[in-house]
């Protein structure tokens, strides 16, 4: 009887064991048998690409003359057009220049004086025919050139006290818009010094002005990607501030020389963004691009991580019914980074072995 108990205790245990080995053999077979089918997708390489919207055109407007900032017209945010008055400029006149420009005035005055009297005075004897026409023409002249010299005096003295004198139609110390827009920035406040643009200096700036609807996304790609680019090539671009709202972009320009940043070489592109009649943006908004270099239609792909890389050639392995491996060579095409395009080697049919490493 005991015996009887021990040989079933003994099979009881033999069967756990064999039921226990069957059950690891099942599980280390399911673990490397994993598969996958090749799949007929269309694959698209993106490249996101990080950068800010810009004026399309910014336009500084700058002072003609020296002085002080008088007074302001506009603020940032004003719609302005060309012609409005922004601001106002006091001169400080040089009180050396005012002198010698006062003592010119009054020479051309005290000349001027003496030239009329002459003038008159061979005039009524050219009327009486006492003087020939050649002699009085001389005293004409001087009169006239005396009267010029005079007036011109007078506005140089103006020039110098006030800025502009009161002959000129547009007078420089009263600054105006040259370009319709938005007022981006008003970087002087009333009081402030402001110097006036000329060849050695470009002088302080009153206003930026910049045609809001008008704007161009602008970023820097790599060296990599700038071949898959063209011009007028569409894209969309999501606003960060809007909560990555999509908008349409027109790549416009791409630089012809790269620039080196942190060790890579970057070329610069601009795209004309398309205007929302819902959407108001602003220079300064950060936007991501999604641009598409490079697509395939209908192709048959496999993940990529299922390659075997050995030296300059790509395999996979195949799994046949009975779930041995045999190795095949394969040739690819385009990488969307997940799936890979297989131009040679597979069909629909195959089972491609999962790596896991």
């Amino acid at each position: 009887m005991k015996n009887k108990t021990n040989l079933y205790v003994s099979l009881f245990i033999l069967i756990i064991v064999v039921a226990f080995v069957l059950l690891q053999q099942t599980k280390s077979d399911h673990k490397y048998t994993a598969s996958e089918k090749p799949k007929i997708v269309n694959l698209k390489l993106r490249q996101y690409v990080s950068g800010v919207l810009i004026p399309e055109r910014e336009v500084k407007i700058k002072s003609q003359i020296s002085g002080i900032l008088n007074k302001l017209y506009h603020k940032a945010g004003d719609t302005i057009h060309t012609g409005d008055l922004i601001a106002e400029i006091s001169i400080l006149p040089n009180p050396q220049n005012i002198e010698i420009a006062e003592k010119t005035l009054k020479t051309c005055q005290i000349n001027h004086e003496k030239c009329e009297k002459e003038f008159k005075r061979y005039k009524e004897l050219y009327a009486k025919e006492v003087i020939a026409e050649q002699e009085f023409d001389k005293y004409r002249e001087s009169y006239l050139i005396s009267q010029e010299e005079m007036s011109s005096a007078k506005k140089q003295l103006q020039i110098i006290q006030k800025g502009y004198s009161q002959s000129q139609q547009n007078i420089p110390n009263f600054i105006r818009s040259t370009v319709s827009g938005t007022v981006l920035d008003i970087p002087l406040k009333e009081g402030a010094s402001v110097t006036e643009r000329n060849n050695y200096n470009e002088g302080s700036t009153i206003a930026n002005i910049a045609d809001l609807q008008n704007l161009i996304f602008k970023a820097k790609v790599s060296e990599s990607d700038v071949a898959y680019l063209k011009k007028g090539m569409a894209f969309e671009i999501g606003i960060s501030a809007l909560k990555n709202k999509k908008l349409k972009a027109t790549l416009s320009h791409i630089t012809p020389k790269a620039v080196e940043e942190n060790g890579m070489m970057k070329f610069e592109i601009e795209a004309k963004v398309e205007n929302h009649p819902d959407i108001q943006l602003y220079p300064g908004f950060s936007a991501v691009a999604e641009i598409v270099l490079d697509k395939r239609d209908s192709v048959l792909t496999i993940k990529e991580r299922n390659l075997i890389f050995k030296k300059d050639s790509l395999f996979v392995e195949l799994l046949n019914e009975n779930n041995k491996k045999s190795k095949r060579l394969v040739k690819t095409g385009l990488s969307d980074g997940l799936r890979i395009e297989i131009t040679e080697g597979l069909s629909l049919g195959d089972r491609v072995k999962v790596q896991t490493n």
